[in-house]
């Protein structure tokens, strides 16, 4: 296999990270500003997209946590 047929193959395969990638950076690049957030007594100043990423991953944590609760209470229910 030469090498341009090894990258068209890797492209087939992974386009969709790749495609996830692109728009990762790009949004970067659009939300470089810096913001401040309070909540109660804090006041944080960060980029807004780093911002947005721990809310992000803070939402994706509950819905984790929620689901295996979920999942527990209804395997004890069948039982």
């Amino acid at each position: 296999m030469s090498g341009k047929d090894r990258i068209l193959s890797f492209l087939k395969t992974h386009w969709i990270p790749i495609i996830l990638v692109i728009l990762a950076v790009v949004f970067i690049a659009e939300n470089r500003y810096r913001t401040t957030i309070e909540l109660f007594w804090l006041q944080i100043s960060s980029p807004l997209w780093l911002i947005l990423l721990v809310l992000f991953a803070v939402g994706f944590a509950a819905g984790r946590l929620s689901a295996r609760r979920r999942s527990d209470r209804q395997a004890r229910v069948k039982k």
